[in-house]
């Protein structure tokens, strides 16, 4: 454990008895605090303090303690604590409770026995036979005590007590004392609770002639409790002095480290409020210069506002007159030395200043403390005595007693504020919850720039930078190396202004909430801030910036060029700025489909090279690591098509389909080569499907079975353990036709499709994916199955010359290619004579319009997998296709194989004239071979354009000689 843990600590402050009512008694309660740590938590705080929580009459909420030990009734059991702080330490929250360590209550069992002349108690209490000691010594709570002495009746004599009269003050110049309070804390530190307040620490002695405050002997009492804590426990715990002094009576209470850990800033937070409404910055200068030279290890606490009046004790008479007539005019509101009103009251409900001072709070030197329903903005309730309106129940709903409890509303310990602007049907948890630009949700995302850099803000330096304009507020903090500048406008009105940052040149400022760079800093650096606006950067090298979207004027060479040579997409916020049209990021998409279309014309399954890519729709199919959907349209000298194309966002760039690095973090893939993506679609499928984007509502399902992964047999189609999965990735219908036609063709080699993912957009429907079952486990793509048959029965053929005999030696070798391209003949044939009886009677026959791709082999069969796009034409159009597809299988062989070449063009006449056999035999001579070279030249000239090494092109040459002209164009 780090023993400096409470230097990032951001501290929120509760009263059991406020929080949440478990039991409906009209007292919060710890069952009732444990089932709001999910709140808690989420809210961003890591630093629980209760209020007092003890055995207590309840005549100052609390402080006055009747018993240490237990705890009161209402709140729970001990056992309820140890609950309540079990799962605070789970949820890695540590808990500080009060030690109050200046008086009792009048009931605790000490006192009463003190009151007894005679008794070995009286010493525990300091006692006068007249009220003439300590003359001069101040009376705190003046509105209501006129004396800090109070008459007896049973002990016959006076006690003495800083506070209110029913809470006597402990004699610590007894040992006994001392060593009754040292138990005191060990009992809940073996508990498990990770620090103790020190409540009204500067009043433990009383010495004749002096103020009686901050005297010698309370600061070595002080270190006295700290030795004995860390003797027992070691470093870890922490002590947090409620010291209401000037700075320079405050310090002592640090020591040299070996004082106390924490100590509220209380000259600080007044100073805020008046710099406010002074709109001028230097009591807030002026306060963190007497505040500074405490311990390494020390740490102030800072706060806007706790469960007490808004204390104005420390500060000039002046400052305080200033203070009384700009934020509590009223009367009502004043009390003692201070104003109790709660936070947003006194900021007149005004946002602005609200965000701005807790901007503040969270980011200058110390820890942050939040009093309860402050992050929702609470009102008050003046008609309560006391301090009370500052301590009404928190405000979770509009429900009745506004969600704090059920039970009826005069059993509640204190009404909820239910009237005015701060009345609970208004402000509340739940509704704070759901707004986006809520105070809460504000707070939130406030908490959380606080947490991610911590330790410079808890730990850090703080460099006022003097800025020529007093309105404006601007301080940096270091640690490490690690810079953060803060910038606050303190006026009501717009300002701009030059911050000295000629120590800063070359760093680049990044906001904070966005991460948006600015332009880097050249020398004094000129900003503009709305009326109590501010803005929070973190200060970073150029080279530290890369992740970020940075525009052109930060960018350097090395950041634009990506390793591999990788297009750069400058993504500013969520990848959804690539999708989402509502989202758009457009520059980001541009760059996206750039990128996008430079590598999808090296794809060899898209038959042209998309000069212009148009993103038509696009379907978040999961969120971490984000994978998209994509419709797109492409556009390129052949013509344009659209195309169904998986898209992901991944943290390392190492994978089949990276084609973008973003500078904003990650790395983007095009999944059609990736096995992975294809048994996530399935998996998806098979749970049932069902999605909606900005243009069409998409469902899938998948009756049959998933196996555990999927086998990748040419990029559109993966199959494994008996299951295909078919991907349109080029939208030309072909599989809207196959699921029409298939399931109505009663041919044994024929897969019928039984599930798929599919996208309708008013009355239309499209087929976007199809999945089925094989009869065998391990199937393989045709052409693979064709190119392996090839090269075996080529390794036969390649150390013999081409001469006389040379046909029989190809068929020979060949033997097992021509039974599959007779097969296939043979398919085709019957294939449309089954189509011409499904689809009816028309000019020219329905087309397969594919070659080997909407085939498959397993376990030796070969079964018709996909149809292609709809057409009727000649037969010698799909033979072509055949055709084409073994002769390019036999050139792709032969580059593999040395001498095998010169048997190639033999070995195509041969298949084609076995495929051409084998479909007239079915069809009895009703297809000529004449017109055959002339249709297969018409697609070898098509199929040239694509992207694939040298085996389109040799096809190509091979018909050219065929068709008479010896020009390859």
């Amino acid at each position: 454990m780090d023993p400096l843990w409470y230097k990032d600590a951001v501290i929120y402050q509760l009263h059991v008895r406020s929080f949440f009512d478990a039991n409906d008694d009209g007292y919060g309660d710890f069952e009732g605090l444990r089932q709001k740590l999910p709140y808690l938590e989420a809210l961003g705080v890591n630093t629980l303090w209760l209020m007092p929580f003890f055995q207590s009459p309840l005549r100052d909420d609390g402080y006055d303690i009747a018993d240490y030990y237990q705890i009161l009734p209402v709140h729970g059991t001990l056992e309820d604590f140890r609950r309540f702080l079990d799962e605070a330490h789970a949820r890695g929250m540590r808990v500080i409770i009060e030690l109050v360590l200046n008086h009792t209550s009048i009931d605790h069992p000490w006192f009463q026995e003190a009151r007894k002349p005679g008794s070995p108690l009286r010493d525990f209490y300091v006692w006068s036979d007249t009220p003439d000691k300590y003359k001069g010594v101040r009376v705190i709570f003046q509105d209501f005590e006129p004396s800090n002495w109070t008459f007896d009746p049973v002990a016959g004599a006076y006690y003495w007590h800083r506070f209110y009269h029913h809470q006597p003050d402990l004699n610590w110049d007894n040992p006994e004392v001392e060593r009754a309070m040292h138990q005191v804390m060990f009992f809940w530190a073996d508990m498990g609770v990770d620090g103790f307040r020190l409540d009204a620490i500067p009043y433990l002695y009383e010495r004749e002639g002096t103020s009686c405050e901050n005297l010698p002997e309370t600061i070595e009492a002080v270190k006295r409790l700290r030795k004995a804590l860390e003797e027992r426990y070691g470093p870890g715990k922490v002590l947090l002095a409620e010291a209401n002094m000037w700075p320079e009576e405050t310090l002592p209470y640090f020591g040299d480290g070996e004082g106390v850990h924490m100590a509220y800033n209380f000259p600080l937070m007044p100073r805020l409020f008046l710099a406010l409404r002074r709109e001028d910055r230097g009591p807030i200068e002026a306060m963190l210069q007497e505040t500074e030279g405490i311990p390494e290890t020390a740490q102030w606490a800072l706060f806007l506002r706790n469960h007490d009046e808004l204390t104005l004790e420390k500060v000039t008479e002046e400052e305080r007159e200033f203070l009384w007539e700009v934020y509590a005019p009223d009367p009502r509101y004043r009390i003692n030395l201070g104003i109790r009103r709660r936070l947003m009251p006194l900021l007149g409900g005004d946002k602005r200043r609200f965000e701005l001072l807790h901007a503040l709070l969270f980011t200058l030197k110390g820890s942050p403390i939040l009093y309860y329903g402050d992050e929702i903005g609470m009102g008050d309730n003046p008609f309560l005595g006391d301090r009370n309106g500052v301590r009404t129940p928190m405000q979770w709903s509009a429900d009745r007693n506004a969600g704090f409890s059920r039970a009826p509303y005069h059993r509640l310990f204190l009404p909820p504020v239910s009237e005015g602007p701060y009345s609970y049907h208004f402000v509340n948890v739940e509704a704070q919850q759901e707004n986006p630009h809520s105070l809460l949700n504000f707070v939130r995302r406030l908490l959380g720039i606080r947490n991610r850099y911590a330790k410079v803000l808890g730990r850090g330096s703080l460099r006022l930078l003097p800025v020529e304009n007093r309105r404006i507020l601007a301080y940096e903090r270091e640690y490490q190396g690690e810079r953060v500048l803060v910038v606050a406008n303190l006026s009501r009105y717009s300002q701009a202004f030059d911050l000295p940052l000629e120590g800063e040149v070359g760093l680049v400022p990044v906001e904070l909430f966005s991460q948006s760079p600015f332009p880097p800093v050249e020398d004094r650096y000129r900003l503009a801030l709305g009326p109590h606006g501010f803005i929070l950067f973190t200060l970073r090298p150029k080279a530290e910036v890369e992740r970020l979207y940075l525009p052109d004027w930060v960018a350097t060479e090395e950041e634009v060029e990506a390793p591999q040579d990788l297009p750069v997409v400058s993504l500013s916020g969520g990848v959804e700025g690539l999708f989402i049209d509502t989202l758009a990021d457009e520059r980001a998409r541009a760059s996206f489909l750039s990128a996008l279309g430079r590598v999808l014309g090296e794809r060899s399954w898209l038959a042209l090279r998309p000069e212009r890519v148009e993103l038509k729709d696009a379907l978040r199919l999961q969120k971490a690591p984000p994978l998209y959907l994509t419709l797109l349209r492409l556009e390129g000298e052949e013509g344009s098509l659209e195309a169904f194309l998986p898209v992901a966002l991944r943290p390392e760039g190492e994978g089949p389909g990276l084609f973008a690095r973003v500078r904003g973090g990650g790395y983007l893939f095009e999944l059609s080569q990736d096995p992975g993506f294809y048994d996530l679609l399935l998996r998806r499928l098979a749970q049932g499907f069902e999605g909606r984007s900005l243009r069409a509502h998409y469902r899938g399902r998948h009756p049959g079975p998933v196996p555990e992964a999927l086998e990748l047999l040419r990029p559109g189609l993966a199959a494994g353990e008996g299951v295909w999965l078919q991907v349109g990735l080029v939208q030309d219908g072909g599989l809207d036709r196959t699921e029409r036609l298939l399931p109505r063709l009663d041919l044994p080699w024929v897969l019928k499709p039984v599930g798929g993912l599919y996208r309708a957009r008013g009355q239309e429907r499209r087929a976007l994916a199809l999945t089925g079952t094989l009869p065998s486990p391990r199937p393989q793509d045709a052409f693979a199955y064709a190119l392996r048959l090839a090269g075996e029965g080529l390794a036969r053929l390649q150390d013999h010359p081409v001469g006389e005999g040379a046909l029989g030696l190809v068929a020979h070798a060949l033997g097992e290619l021509e039974a599959l391209a007779r097969l296939l003949g043979v398919r085709l044939a019957l294939l449309h004579r089954a189509l011409g009886e499904a689809e009816g009677e028309g000019e020219g026959v329905p087309l397969l319009n594919r070659g080997l791709e909407a085939f498959v082999e397993a376990g030796g069969e070969v079964f018709l997998l996909a149809l292609g796009r709809e057409g009727r034409g000649l037969p010698l159009q799909d033979l072509a296709r055949l055709a084409y597809d073994l002769e390019r299988a036999l050139y792709l062989a032969a580059e593999e194989r040395e001498g095998a070449e010169a048997w190639v063009d033999l070995a195509a006449d041969f298949l084609e004239a076995a495929l051409l056999q084998a479909y007239q035999e079915v069809n009895q001579g009703e297809v000529q071979a004449v017109g055959f070279p002339q249709a297969m030249l018409a697609l070898a000239q098509e199929q040239a354009l694509w992207k694939e090494g040298s085996g389109r092109k040799r096809v190509l040459e091979r018909w050219w000689r065929k068709a008479g002209d010896q020009e390859v164009q």
